[in-house]
């Protein structure tokens, strides 16, 4: 006979389970402030966007981007690997990488932005 009541361990869990459906707007917020040159701003919303749903690797791939047009490239290889750990075939995380590549250190704010996720 299956259970008809949750007991109250699986109801704190359900509760504290992160919805898939959380951060997109500070994501693309995040993406209208770095068109807009604002990238601390915009690396704030990339962050709050990550801790609303860990579970998306394209926030942590626009947070690199942002961090290296900021010319914090150390951070943003670091969140690069964290995306590529988590979805080693995304498509956002190979384009970063290769303008990461191709755009020396010191130029790296006047690069591209990345294209957005949906």
């Amino acid at each position: 006979m299956a259970r008809l009541r949750k007991d109250k361990q699986e109801r704190r869990e359900e509760a504290l389970r992160p919805d898939p459906h959380l951060g997109y707007d500070r994501d693309h917020l995040g993406m209208y402030l770095m068109e807009r040159g604002a990238w601390a701003i915009a690396e704030g919303q990339f962050r709050r966007a990550i801790w609303l749903n860990p579970f998306e690797p394209g926030f942590k791939v626009h947070l690199a981007w942002c961090l290296a047009r900021q010319g914090r490239h150390r951070a943003a290889r670091a969140w690069l690997q964290r995306a590529r750990a988590q979805a080693p075939e995304h498509p956002l995380c190979r384009q970063v990488e290769e303008c990461l590549r191709s755009v020396p250190q010191k130029s790296a704010a006047t690069a591209s932005t990345p294209p957005r996720t949906r």
